[in-house]
């Protein structure tokens, strides 16, 4: 579905601010969780692999890695599941606990907002394509 979001946004000429490869994850993410029966499931799926790819990494990131158009994969993992647990709190309310305390709270209502946002913005655009 990530790589659908690229052929979706040149296709319907969608501007992106931004990094495109963010605005295909969360158009990926956004599909799963409104579209797909188990959606969410799916969506964690693709959030640990990015986990597990960031486990290899040394504590620091080689040059070529903070040019390239990806975020980071730690980043791309808690992005996902941040849409997810945003998606129904209740549901997925233990998804974020790794998060510190601290800042956990705080997470969960940018979560929810997130997603509400990033669906509302993604639904005016598949709205357009019916």
């Amino acid at each position: 579905m990530h790589e659908a979001g690229h052929a979706f946004i040149a296709d319907q000429n969608i501007p992106v601010l931004g990094k495109e490869e963010d605005a295909v994850d969360n158009f990926a993410t956004i599909l799963l969780l409104h579209y797909v029966d188990n959606g969410d499931d799916i969506a964690i799926s693709a959030a640990d692999m990015f986990a597990f790819e960031s486990e290899d990494r040394p504590d620091y990131y080689d040059f070529g890695e903070y040019i390239d158009e990806h975020s980071f994969d730690l980043h791309r993992y808690f992005s996902t599941l941040c849409l997810v647990y945003g998606s129904d709190p209740k549901k997925q309310s233990n998804l974020l606990d790794e998060i510190e305390n601290d800042y956990l709270k705080d997470r969960k209502e940018f979560c929810e907002f997130q997603f509400d946002s990033l669906s509302q913005s993604w639904e005016h655009y598949f709205k357009q394509t019916n």
